[in-house]
């Protein structure tokens, strides 16, 4: 094969990779923004739940003084499911880092982050693939909470923290972390209606059925927010890429062109030298 030969082939096997990055990357844009129309939707439902949830707090009688829990606490770590997303899931592995003691449990959301957790920090004691797409959170969650229930009826956990990327618009996301389990009273108690709603249940089951929507919904968030942030992520990253992929593009068209030229030259070269042989001859 010439120069000029595998000068192109190179070009023609780097023209399908941008391709494949610009399509990455337009793909990614789009989950943003079908996070970011989801969001404001699931933050409503979710607020409406915390005050459905206050107002059953002035149903219920005042509760007994309670022993401390014995069991260990939790954090779930919203990462992400695929790759090529730069330092996302680093940064989030880093501030679980600081949190977690050696006793607490940690609980993965998405396969990438969880195969950089048992690396760089802990062995998770449960994993779980996460959504790509927002319309996949709730089969996300749903095994997730019947993980924790499990743990706290067990007696196994006894507080439940989720720690996510909160994505914002132009800049790195935010990792947050928001208490799950038990329910922060004094948060709720600062939310509660003036006057006892109006319920055909009774108080307990009522709570405790707003308990376990209010953190779905908080996870429901959580996850979401996530996706948008990872997505941001592999947007930017792609967008590197195809930079640099067009820039060596760019570099192998000059190569063509010189060693196209260089070819031109020889072949002059080698007419003129026949030419002069046949003419001496």
């Amino acid at each position: 094969m010439t120069r000029l030969a595998d000068i192109q082939a190179k070009i023609d096997s780097i023209g399908e990779l941008r391709d494949i990055i610009g399509a990455m990357r337009s793909l990614s844009g789009m989950r943003v923004q079908e996070a970011q129309r989801a969001l404001p939707g699931v933050r409503r439902y979710a607020e409406a739940v915390e005050a459905a949830l206050a107002s059953t707090l002035l149903l219920m009688r005042e509760p007994a003084p309670r022993p401390a829990a014995r069991g260990r606490r939790a954090l779930v770590l919203c990462t992400s499911e695929h790759g090529f997303v730069g330092g996302f899931n680093e940064r989030l592995i880093a501030d679980a880092k600081a949190w977690l003691g050696p006793e607490d449990a940690l609980l993965v959301l998405g396969s990438r982050g969880a195969a950089l957790a048992s690396e760089r920090l802990q062995r998770p004691a449960w994993t779980h693939p996460t959504a790509s797409r927002c319309a996949g959170a709730p089969g996300t969650i749903r095994p997730l909470l019947n993980e924790l229930y499990r743990g706290i009826a067990l007696g196994a956990l006894s507080r439940v923290e989720v720690m996510f990327a909160r994505y914002r618009q132009g800049s790195a996301p935010a990792i947050e972390r928001r208490l799950l389990l038990p329910l922060d009273v004094v948060l709720l108690s600062a939310k509660q209606p003036r006057q006892p709603p109006l319920h055909t249940l009774e108080p307990i089951p009522l709570h405790e059925k707003l308990m376990a929507e209010y953190v779905f919904a908080l996870l429901t968030e959580a996850v979401v927010e996530s996706i948008a942030s990872e997505n941001a992520a592999r947007f930017a990253a792609m967008g590197s890429a195809h930079d640099n992929v067009s820039k060596k593009l760019e570099e192998l068209y000059q190569e063509a062109r010189q060693a196209r030229q260089l070819e031109i030259t020889t072949e002059l070269i080698d007419l003129i030298t026949g030419a002069e042989a046949l003419t001496n001859g």
